[in-house]
C-alpha cells in the first residue's frame, strides 16, 4: 500500500516554534532565578505551582504544533483507501470500486458513490501541515486508472504554490521577533547569574 503523508507547511514555521520553545525555557529559567534569589521581593508574590503548570502547558502546545502533522496520513492501493487520524484514534475506509466521482477542491479530495450527493470519503489537504504532492499524484493516478470521473478546482496543489511563500515570510518575521525576545531574556538571565 502507498502512503500519503503530511509535512510541515514551512521550515520557517518549524524554526519559529523551536524559538518559541526556547523563549519559554529561558523565561522559565528567569522565573527560577527570581524565586531563588527573591529579586525585589517578587519571589514571595509568585504562585510557583500555577506558573510551573502554565509553562508546562506552553511547552506541550509548542511540541504539539511542531509534530502535529505526523498524526495524520492516508494509505491506499487499487482497491481501497484508509484515512488515519491518530490524534483522535479514528480511521475512515472507502472501497474504491464503489467510487464513481472524485472532486478535487482547494480543501481536499471528495469521493462520491453512485448517485450520492454526500461524499463517502474525504481526504483533506491540510492537517497541521500540507499534504505530500507525490502521494496525491499517485492517488490521482489510481483514480484515473479506475475510470473515475474527476473534477479539479486547481492547477497547483494547495499549499505548494507561490502564494504560500507569504506564509513562510510571515513565519520568518515571527521567528525573528521571537529570537529578539529570547535574546533579551537570555541576556537578563546571564546578568542575574553574574550578579549573584
Amino acid at each position: 500500500m502507498e502512503k500519503i503523508k503530511y509535512y510541515y507547511s514551512a521550515m520557517s514555521k518549524q524554526v519559529f516554534i523551536l524559538l518559541l520553545s526556547f523563549l519559554f525555557a529561558i523565561r522559565f529559567i528567569l522565573l527560577v532565578q527570581v524565586t531563588t534569589y527573591n529579586i525585589n521581593g517578587y519571589g514571595e508574590n509568585l504562585n510557583i505551582g500555577a506558573t510551573l503548570i502554565l509553562y508546562l502547558v506552553y511547552l506541550c502546545i509548542c511540541i504539539f504544533f511542531f509534530i502535529a502533522y505526523k498524526f495524520f496520513f492516508t494509505v491506499f492501493d487499487e482497491e481501497r483507501a484508509i484515512y488515519y487520524n491518530k490524534l483522535l484514534r479514528k480511521e475512515i475506509e472507502v472501497d474504491l470500486n464503489k467510487v464513481k466521482r472524485a472532486h478535487l477542491t482547494k480543501k481536499g479530495i471528495y469521493l462520491y458513490g453512485e448517485g450520492s450527493e454526500r461524499p463517502i470519503f474525504y481526504l483533506p489537504f491540510f492537517r497541521w501541515g500540507v499534504i505530500s504532492p507525490v502521494g496525491v499524484d499517485n492517488f490521482y493516478k489510481v483514480l484515473k486508472e479506475k475510470k473515475i470521473k474527476i473534477e479539479k478546482d486547481f492547477t497547483v496543489l494547495p499549499g505548494h504554490g507561490r502564494r504560500w511563500k507569504w506564509v513562510s515570510i510571515m513565519y520568518t518575521c515571527l521567528a525573528l521577533f521571537t529570537l529578539g525576545s529570547a535574546t533579551q531574556a537570555l541576556s537578563l538571565v546571564v546578568a542575574i547569574f553574574k550578579s549573584h
